[in-house]
């Protein structure tokens, strides 16, 4: 199976830097242009939304764009655990030459998809522009830290891209980071603060990178600042989905800029209308790139606000002026320390992405200092053999003694926009940041 056509890398890289500098007006015909598209071809050839078109009496060839979207139904994780493959992949697509996907996300839910190659590479592409937005240039060495490797292109001394596993203790985080010496580091907030809390002089005089983004969890602006004082560069925030990829991220002055080249970002509230520009809205996301499987009106269950003003930063790219959602709880264990809900979630995609038919849906519930139950609706592939498997690995993760138990359900009910995949009902007792 071939995960990437290094191809389309050009046409990704220069459609996202040309969107990004268009007069807004003009950036705007273009997305319309490309929702009509996705759209009318999702009609054509995946059946989930031809029937779901149908029912809502949506007649494509009328659909104009934008202001229409309210006339299409909602695509939620339930509904793409329900119909995939053989109902959201769109018809003709070879599933053999695809790049299948998986994540648990922070509500829970089993989601699989698929990009095809040409997709995945404007997904890169796209990522490079966000680093380049921040200074970041392709004779830069990249390291991330993140549970799995992204298949990336060998492009010799250009856009070197190194990983490092997030489950590994935090020594060898800065062991590896000794090894890779990145100019750029990208990784999860609670992951890279854990490292600057723990390196050394030695360590600093060796790893200096030029510019840190952190990424798939909501971090603090003080939580960047400590990482900032620390590496002595400059810390930017990152907003993204593995279904979507690249939604939005921080330029130079700090202000999140949405990738409307990619996705359209719609901000909505309780009963699915507009919310104005500067307003708390719910997330619902449809993306302007992945034909052989498009998300039209994808709830994510985050929350946050568009932005009036433009950035001084010279692209005219939409601004998202805040991020108000995707908050795990963190496990609190004796004397206040904390487990952060992504070390934790990360178990469970582990799991899922080597089964995906181990479990439909999950729910983490810390009780007490020492007790958490696991709230599972079982796939078909379901065993005792691999939940035991699922609990030494939670339990090793977790610094002191915690007693999980297992309940199985048929379904979990989240309740609202969205539910926590990680809750603990402790209260901390102290003020220590999360355990190392």
């Amino acid at each position: 199976m071939r995960l990437l056509d290094y191809r389309h890398y050009p046409y990704g890289a220069f459609d996202t830097h040309l969107h990004a500098h268009l007069p807004p007006a003009l950036q705007q015909r273009v997305v319309e242009r490309r929702l009509r598209k996705v759209v009318r071809g999702a009609y054509r050839n995946v059946p989930f939304y031809r029937s779901g078109f149908d029912r809502a009496g949506l007649n494509p060839a009328h659909f104009r764009g934008a202001a229409d979207l309210s006339l299409l139904p909602f695509l939620t994780k339930a509904d793409v655990q329900e119909h995939f493959p053989n109902g959201l992949v769109a018809r003709g697509t070879n599933l053999d030459r695809c790049v299948h996907s998986a994540t648990t996300g922070s509500s829970g839910v089993a989601t699989n998809f698929v990009f095809t190659p040409k997709t995945y590479a404007y997904y890169h592409a796209t990522s490079f522009k966000v680093y380049t937005m921040v200074g970041y240039r392709p004779w830069h060495r990249a390291t991330y830290i993140k549970y799995t490797a992204i298949p990336a292109p060998n492009l010799g001394p250009i856009f070197r891209v190194g990983h490092i596993p997030s489950l590994v203790p935090v020594e060898e985080h800065i062991a590896a980071l000794r090894r890779q010496r990145p100019d750029l580091l990208v990784g999860y907030a609670s992951l890279v603060l854990d490292v600057a809390r723990n390196v050394t002089e030695d360590d600093l005089r060796v790893i200096k990178p030029r510019f840190i983004s952190v990424n798939s969890e909501l971090s603090t602006q003080a939580q960047r600042d400590e990482i900032a004082a620390v590496f002595q560069c400059p810390v930017y925030d990152e907003y993204s989905s593995e279904e979507t990829w690249m939604i939005a991220s921080q330029c130079r002055e700090h202000r999140y800029h949405l990738f409307t080249n990619n996705v359209w970002v719609e901000f909505l509230d309780a009963d699915g209308s507009e919310v104005p520009a500067g307003e708390i809205g719910e997330i619902v996301l449809t993306t302007l790139q992945s034909p052989a499987m498009p998300f039209i009106r994808y709830r994510i269950g985050d929350l946050g606000r568009a932005g009036t003003e433009p950035c001084p930063c010279g692209s005219t790219l939409p601004v998202l002026a805040s991020f108000e959602g995707r908050a795990d709880d963190a496990f609190v264990l004796t004397g206040g320390d904390r487990v952060p809900s992504l070390k934790l979630l990360n178990i469970f995609t582990t799991f899922i992405k080597a089964d995906a038919d181990f479990i439909r849906e999950f729910k983490l519930v810390q009780t007490d200092l020492a007790k958490a139950t696991v709230h599972l609706v079982a796939g078909p592939h379901y065993s005792t053999e691999q939940a035991d498997a699922l609990i030494r690995k939670l339990q090793s993760i977790v610094p002191e003694p915690v007693t999980f138990t297992i309940d199985l359900a048929e379904r979990l009910d989240g309740g609202g926009i969205k539910h926590k995949a990680i809750e603990s009902l402790v209260k901390p007792t102290g003020t220590r940041e999360p355990a190392r």
